[in-house]
């Protein structure tokens, strides 16, 4: 107490005294209530977000590991069907089956993951009449899963290759759904021999990208780190952690809605799905989106060139997607009816159905391709 002023001992001067914290934090709010309202407020925040974030993290964490134990259930499920040929050292497979004069072989579209079991609706009120071929490209159905990009001419090679291998000679009615009609015309256009007519469903055609607004003369290519920039969070986080499941299967392939499958059917077709895309970049499958120099020279050739002068049936869909696609549904009935005035024989059937229609009506499918064979149309 020696060091302290006489008036510090004496008496306490006015308005001087000490403050417990207590009473400096209540006298603080006093002088500036909106500071301590923030100051809670940030608080309160900062903990709703943190227990949100935990909860999100918990349930991808979730997901994940169901997607992975499911996927080793599911794998059960699968049971091989067709037989295996050998193209480039992998195994590819074929559903063959029926008899007749004329061979069938069928091309699924993009990204559909049981080719067998989407087209069998139909081909099963086919085989009786023709002898059917549907080819599962590498990364489809039951076929080995490959390296490397996906374009137009070497698809097309393999699935001749396939053909080769299993004997199945030609001519073939190339039966193509979605966007392997470009695949189709390709065969048509550089094999003329091997193609004796195209059956299309709801197919791709070369006019779709001038109704896309898709430059191909000055398209450029991708090499594989911008296309895996550009797609792989989408992989890692739709396919590989398995939000994919959260979807409505049924949205995403039509024939799991099909009266036509079996139950035990639809489940094996799901588990193929998830199997195929939970691979996510690794897969096949979503390899055949990789723009590269040769998928490009294809598409240009068959933007630039002449189309196939052989007896064509299109099938074409009302399906919502082709208007967020091409401006509206009349546009993609008009660029089918643009190229078949380029074919000597050529007719076009109008679907009030979806893009997978066939699986939806696949009677009337059979019954409109059988006139056409034989010469009905």
């Amino acid at each position: 107490m020696t060091d302290c002023k006489p008036w510090m001992v004496e008496e306490k001067p006015p308005f001087c005294y000490v403050l417990s914290k207590r009473q400096a934090k209540k006298e603080a709010f006093m002088k500036h209530p909106w500071k301590g309202i923030l100051r809670k407020t940030l608080k309160i925040t900062g903990i709703v977000f943190g227990v949100i974030a935990a909860l999100f993290v918990l349930l991808i964490v979730g997901i994940y590991l169901f997607h992975r134990i499911s996927l080793q259930r599911e794998a059960k499920l699968i049971s091989h069907k067709g037989q295996y040929v050998e193209v480039d050292g992998h195994k590819l497979n074929l559903l063959i089956e029926g008899e007749g004069e004329q061979t069938l072989v069928f091309l699924s579209g993009y990204g559909t993951p049981s080719p067998i079991l989407d087209f069998q609706p139909l081909t099963e009120r086919l085989k009786d009449h023709y002898r059917i071929v549907v080819i599962e490209k590498f990364g489809y159905g039951y076929s080995d899963e490959i390296p490397g990009d996906r374009p137009l001419d070497e698809m097309a090679r393999q699935d001749r290759e396939a053909l080769k291998q299993a004997d199945i000679e030609g001519p073939y009615v190339i039966c193509a759904h979605s966007a392997s009609g470009l695949e189709a015309i390709y065969w048509a256009l550089n094999y003329p021999t091997e193609v004796n007519a195209i059956i299309g469903l709801d197919m791709a055609v070369p006019k779709q990208y001038d109704y896309m607004g898709v430059d191909l003369s000055n398209a450029r290519p991708q090499d594989w780190e911008d296309f895996k920039s550009e797609n792989d969070l989408m992989c890692l986080w739709l396919y590989k952690a398995g939000l994919m499941r959260l979807m409505n299967a049924k949205d995403i392939f039509p024939a799991l809605g099909s009266q036509y499958l079996t139950k035990e059917e639809k489940e094996e077709y799901l588990a193929i799905a998830y199997a195929k895309y939970g691979q996510g970049l690794d897969s096949t499958i979503l390899r055949e989106q990789w723009m590269t120099e040769r998928m490009l020279g294809a598409l240009r050739g068959l933007c630039d060139g002449p189309l196939p002068d052989v007896p064509t049936l299109f099938f074409v869909s009302s399906d919502p997607m082709m208007e967020m696609q091409y401006g509206s549904i009349e546009n993609w009935k008009k660029m089918h009816q643009e190229y078949l005035t380029e074919v000597s024989r050529g007719d076009m059937i109008l679907v009030d159905g979806g893009h997978y229609f066939y699986t939806e009506m696949p009677k009337g499918t059979a019954e409109e391709i059988c006139k056409f064979l034989e010469g009905e149309k």
